[in-house]
């Protein structure tokens, strides 16, 4: 009975510690995709300003052929 108890309680810290475990690892993986975005969004408008691929992709620190697609693949017209 001693030993059903104690394992019970074992379980129940674990599970509370693989439920936080899996929280933090939530808020960053949306921390992370929300930063993404952001750039994303701030090197489109770049773009649309018109400002050069090189440029955008050192403010952006993307590589340009990552820029240069992105333009691309949104219609907008670079020189």
């Amino acid at each position: 009975e001693e030993l059903r108890a104690t394992l019970a309680a074992d379980l129940e810290t674990a599970w509370k510690h693989g439920v936080e475990a899996g929280k933090a690892e939530g808020f960053a993986e949306g921390e992370f995709r929300g930063r993404k975005q952001g750039v994303i969004r701030v090197a489109m408008n770049c773009l649309r300003a018109g400002l050069d691929t090189a440029v955008v992709a050192k403010a952006a620190e993307l590589p340009e052929p990552i820029i240069k697609k992105l333009a691309q693949d949104n219609g907008i017209e670079i020189a």
